[in-house]
């Protein structure tokens, strides 16, 4: 089943799955948009017994994205970040895709965390 998507646009040029961009650019139910290359990811929540998982990104207007029903498929982390990444923005958001379905890949200076979900959530 593809991933219920709840607090984004209904219009299918600004939404996650139009344009090809994912969870990389896109406008709330608001008409907020959110890109998140302008963002630092601060912090990570996951609940394994749950199967939730949020993301709280930094920028002029914070954005929370949170998903439910979570399968993690990959996580890593290199502490030494990305050759040629500022050194001061670990957090720094490269991409954030999603397959259309219900896949997902998180990508930061630093990070990589890869995930299937059932619903996603934008406050």
């Amino acid at each position: 089943m593809a991933t219920e998507i709840v607090g984004v646009t209904d219009d299918p040029r600004r939404g996650i799955a139009g344009g090809g961009t994912g969870v990389y650019e896109f406008w709330t139910a608001d008409g907020v948009q959110v890109y998140l290359h302008d963002t630092t990811l601060v912090s990570v929540l996951w609940e394994p017994v749950r199967g939730k998982l949020g993301f709280r990104f930094e920028a002029e207007r914070d954005v929370l994205i949170e998903f439910e029903g979570v399968v993690i498929l990959e996580w890593s982390q290199d502490n030494e970040g990305v050759e040629g990444a500022p050194e001061d923005l670990p957090g720094q958001v490269s991409d954030f895709s999603y397959d259309g379905w219900n896949g997902f890949e998180l990508m930061t200076a630093q990070s990589v965390i890869g995930f299937t979900a059932r619903k996603l959530v934008v406050s």
